[in-house]
């Protein structure tokens, strides 16, 4: 994936030749999000399936982005980078006793890193703009287990898409947006295989939304 981001950033530069008027755009975004998704998790004992939880779960975290931009009057293309997003912690109490100080409880978090978009931008009058995209990051998965096992870490792959308003000044621009994302499946294990105690987690219907506030400068 990395070697896809290098080449349409190459692309960038190269269509920006092109123009006949380019801009280039770099900028710094403060961002407040909120996520949330559907989990199954499958358990199973010896190979045979023991337990099946289903849960809904949402949360908000902030985060700083950068990202840069060629275009023209009419629009630009862009990618940006965020800072990581965690979720919460979730600690599933062994055997329900909550006050036995038994250190053998399963914790589960999920940190976002690395997360790239690659998206166009059109502009619209009254300095507002539509904009959207493709979204590649990393999931890793940090857990403590009764059993010791692990999660696989999985790829993250979505789409944005929003509007925002560009107030432009001589020193920068300020923009402010909202995006909308939408994020493919994503289903991990525990690397047991079927026949034994083999545990399967797989989450659904992850969407989010984003207000940004940015500052940015056109050359």
């Amino acid at each position: 994936m990395k070697k896809v981001l290098l080449t349409i950033l190459a692309g960038m530069f190269a269509f920006g030749s092109a123009l006949a008027q380019p801009t280039f755009t770099i900028g710094l975004g403060l961002n407040h999000g909120v996520f949330a998704g559907e989990g199954r998790e499958e358990n199973f004992n010896e190979g045979t399936l023991n337990t099946v939880v289903d849960e809904y779960g949402a949360f908000t975290d902030s985060f700083v982005s950068v990202y840069g931009e060629v275009g023209n009057e009419v629009g630009s293309i862009g990618i940006s980078y965020q800072g990581d997003v965690t979720t919460p912690r979730n600690v599933n109490e062994a055997n329900n006793d909550k006050g036995s100080g038994i250190d053998n409880n399963t914790e589960v978090s999920v940190d976002f890193e690395s997360v790239f978009t690659i998206y166009g931008l059109v502009n619209l009058p009254l300095n507002l703009y539509a904009k959207a995209g493709y979204v590649h990051g990393d999931i890793v998965i940090n857990e403590t287990t009764r059993s010791g096992n692990s999660y696989a870490d999985k790829d993250l792959d979505g789409f944005v898409a929003g509007f925002g308003y560009q107030h432009e000044a001589d020193a920068a621009n300020i923009r402010v947006e909202l995006l909308g994302h939408a994020y493919d499946d994503v289903e991990t294990n525990n690397g047991v295989s079927t026949a034994g105690n083999h545990n399967k987690v797989r989450v659904s219907n992850m969407i989010g939304a984003t207000a940004q506030i940015s500052v940015n400068k056109t050359f």
